[in-house]
């Protein structure tokens, strides 16, 4: 029986993205994806290249098996490394074996298998984050004149349109989608070797074909194994193995998605109380309900998203501490604290995207019940000054719509 972790309820949202599946995947193509920049950069010959990559991407791995010896290197890239190299020297040759791995060390194929994860996780947050907006800007504009009671404080505070209130749901969904976009992302390769010298790299340099790229050869073959994976190339000259913010530059705008849907459904799960009803979370078969009391319907969708985005900021917050605890050109512990912060946040942010669409394409309004809100004030209608709360609903949606072709 398979199945996602019993503790996230809804991660089987994101497991095709940040699974143990979806991670070897991602390691197995970073190591095709180097023999064929090796071809590139004219340090390989490419018709060789083509049949190591293709056995590589052929090779037989027991994931189990990787995952215990992971314990005896620290990392399972180095387990991986000799199965990968097994299946090229049965298939092509031996000598062929040697072109695996070349010039890379581990953290290089971690560090950027793992920004592969983050990129399919950034597409696939920015697509639902679409969703989202569209119907958050379709409710604003609807609902640009329906005059609720704006609330600060948990108190009654002013007048205003529940249009204006999804307005600024929708201004921070809309910031979350130009971040997440993977076009505007830098999302770079790691290939620094060893200790990040080049050194293993720069003794390739002889078997190197003249190049019209004016890099050096360790920057020549990052840019291609970049381009390779649909990433960036690496800065020139800069290795990131201890300076870690290129990794938390990728994930932040994940957790800030998850956030901005947050907000969201923190305001859904308090209006949807008995006592307010002013909004109510679409109904799907088994969701709401409860073991012990059948008359229950709980918002699940908006506190499951709600545990979503305080668990992304809090994952973000364990990478800042990890760049903080990162020495000298490897960490013993910095880099082994970073794994599991990294695909909490890509896990967290697809899962709050995903159910947010779900929530805002769905969100029951009731302008009845903040009617009715309104009135336990004894404000008569004529006092019922919104300020410019619906102008507020309106731009928003225009800014949506700029957002989007902007995007």
């Amino acid at each position: 029986m398979t199945f996602s972790d019993l503790l996230i309820p809804g991660g089987q949202r994101a497991d095709s993205v940040v699974g143990d599946d979806a991670l070897l995947r991602a390691l197995v193509s970073a190591e095709a994806e180097w023999v064929r920049a090796q071809a590139d950069a004219g340090v390989l010959d490419p018709p060789l290249a083509a049949r190591i990559a293709s056995a590589i991407e052929q090779a037989e791995i027991d994931p189990e098996a990787l995952a215990s010896g992971a314990e005896g290197g620290g990392n399972p890239v180095i387990g991986l490394v000799a199965m990968l190299r097994r299946s090229v020297a049965q298939r092509v040759s031996e000598e062929a074996s040697m072109a695996v791995h070349r010039a890379l060390t581990s953290q290089d194929v971690m560090d950027t298998a793992l920004m592969s994860v983050v990129a399919s996780a950034l597409a696939g947050c920015h697509e639902a984050l679409g969703r989202t907006g569209d119907s958050l800007a379709r409710l604003s504009a609807e609902h640009a004149d329906t005059v609720m009671v704006a609330r600060t404080l948990g108190q009654h505070a002013l007048p205003m349109t529940f249009g204006a209130r999804a307005g600024r749901w929708l201004d921070g969904v809309a910031a979350a989608y130009r971040e997440t976009d993977p076009d505007h992302t830098w999302l770079p390769v790691s290939g620094g070797g060893a200790a990040g010298t080049h050194r293993a790299a720069l003794a390739l340099e002889s078997m190197a074909e003249d190049s019209a790229l004016d890099m050096s050869l360790g920057d020549r073959l990052g840019h291609f194994w970049a381009r390779r994976l649909g990433l960036n190339g690496p800065v020139a000259d800069q290795v990131w193995h201890t300076r870690r913010r290129p990794m938390i530059d990728a994930v932040e705008p994940l957790a800030r998605a998850a956030v901005a849907c947050a907000k969201m459904a923190g305001d859904v799960v308090i209006s949807s109380r008995n006592e307010i009803s002013e909004l109510a979370e679409p109904a799907a078969e088994g969701r709401g309900g409860s073991s012990a009391m059948a008359h229950k319907k709980n918002p699940t969708l908006s506190i499951l998203i709600r545990r979503s985005g305080v668990t992304a900021s809090r994952a973000v917050g364990a990478l800042m501490e990890s760049e903080a605890l990162a020495v000298e050109e490897r960490s013993e512990l910095a880099w082994h604290l970073e794994w599991e912060p990294i695909r909490t946040v890509a896990r967290h942010g697809l899962i709050a995207t995903s159910l947010a669409a779900e929530l805002a394409e769905g969100l029951i309004v009731d302008p009845g019940a903040m009617t009715r809100n309104l009135n336990l004030d004894g404000n008569s209608p004529a006092s019922r000054d919104t300020g410019n709360s619906a102008d507020q609903a309106r731009a928003a949606a225009r800014r949506w719509d700029t957002a989007k072709e902007q995007s």
